[in-house]
């Protein structure tokens, strides 16, 4: 190239040295821009709690009233002071109560009260007469069963005695039943024993009376060919 096109083009090419210059420079102060952050995941809309199950609503407790209180305090008592005199009586005595109470239950002229029912029952179980029990559950069960609406005073007395009564019953016949069985058990005994000593009987007339010895063969043809014994001289 000739050296004045040279010089010609020096302003030329300085701007433009200058513009790349200026553009490097430009580039380089420019701040790096962060990474894009990752996009944040899409949230879970959690399942609604369950709602409370509603608290059961108690029926209100209707307190007895002072009238009732009494009178299933002074039944209490009444019955209480009977037993204590059942409990001193003699067992002739006893039955002399129990029929005097159950004339009075089995009148026809008035009807009987709940207190002359309740001391019937509990009089029969002092006793071990065969169906006490079962005549005392007969007179208890219509009273403890009484639906009627009204606060009835001998209702948990007659509720109590049939309990009471119900498990003695179940204990005399679990008790008749293991008498059963011993008693068969003692019947198989004896019967087993009657037969061991007759076995014993018959080994013993066995042993006194031995069976004789059974003959050689032989021996009978041999006493019979011998010669009679010469006779002395």
């Amino acid at each position: 190239m000739p050296v004045k096109a040279f010089i010609r083009d020096a302003p030329r090419r300085r701007w433009s040295i200058s513009a790349g210059l200026s553009a490097l420079c430009a580039a380089a102060c420019t701040p790096l821009q962060p990474p894009p952050q990752p996009a944040p995941p899409p949230t879970v809309a959690a399942a609604p709690a369950p709602a409370p199950a509603p608290a059961p609503v108690s029926e209100p407790v209707v307190p007895p009233q002072p009238d009732a209180v009494d009178a299933a305090d002074r039944a209490a008592r009444r019955l209480l002071a009977y037993h204590e005199r059942l409990r001193q009586m003699s067992s002739i005595d006893v039955a002399a109560e129990v029929n005097r109470l159950g004339a009075l239950v089995s009148s026809a002229d008035a009807p009987a009260t709940p207190d002359d029912a309740l001391a019937l029952a509990l009089a029969l179980t002092q006793e071990h007469n065969a169906g006490d029990l079962a005549r005392a559950s007969s007179l208890l069960e219509p009273l403890a069963q009484d639906a009627s609406p009204a606060p009835q005073p001998w209702r948990p007395l007659a509720r109590l005695l049939l309990a009471r009564i119900a498990e003695q019953r179940r204990l005399e016949e679990q008790l008749d039943k293991m008498t059963a069985q011993r008693r068969d058990t003692q019947r198989a005994i004896q019967q087993l024993t009657e037969k061991l000593e007759a076995l014993k009987a018959i080994e013993r007339s066995m042993t006194a009376h031995p069976a004789p010895p059974p003959a050689l063969p032989g021996s009978a043809a041999g006493a019979e060919s011998a010669p009679p014994p010469a006779p002395k001289p």
